[in-house]
């Protein structure tokens, strides 16, 4: 029972993290990024895969993750994000759907 409730705790805590970023992009950038959760199970992905594949822990993987996750963010923001805002309000919802197929086709 206490691991249902700490799993449940923790689950929750990963679920609010995921709503605040969506709710800042859209507050700050005004895009519906489609995509959020798609990059959201990629960083969970190779997070997995790093600790699994060469035996460290998750906390230190961390650390390789999260910059890598960063620059992958900043760099779809600026060579595509900024792009597609331009083209009106639909390309952004476009492209970001468009991503997240192509994000879980290439992890599933």
């Amino acid at each position: 029972m206490t691991n249902q409730i700490v799993q449940g705790i923790l689950l929750g805590g990963y679920y609010a993290l995921i709503a605040c970023g969506l709710s800042f992009m859209f507050s700050v950038m005004r895009i519906i990024n489609l995509a959020h959760g798609s990059l959201a199970v990629l960083s969970a992905f190779a997070l997995w895969r790093l600790a699994s594949r060469f035996h460290i822990p998750p906390f230190y993987g961390l650390a390789i993750v999260l910059p890598l996750m960063a620059v992958i963010g900043w760099a779809l923001q600026r060579f595509l994000l900024e792009r597609s805002a331009r083209g009106g309000a639909l390309l952004p919802i476009l492209t970001t759907f468009g991503l997240a197929i192509v994000i879980d086709n290439v992890l599933f």
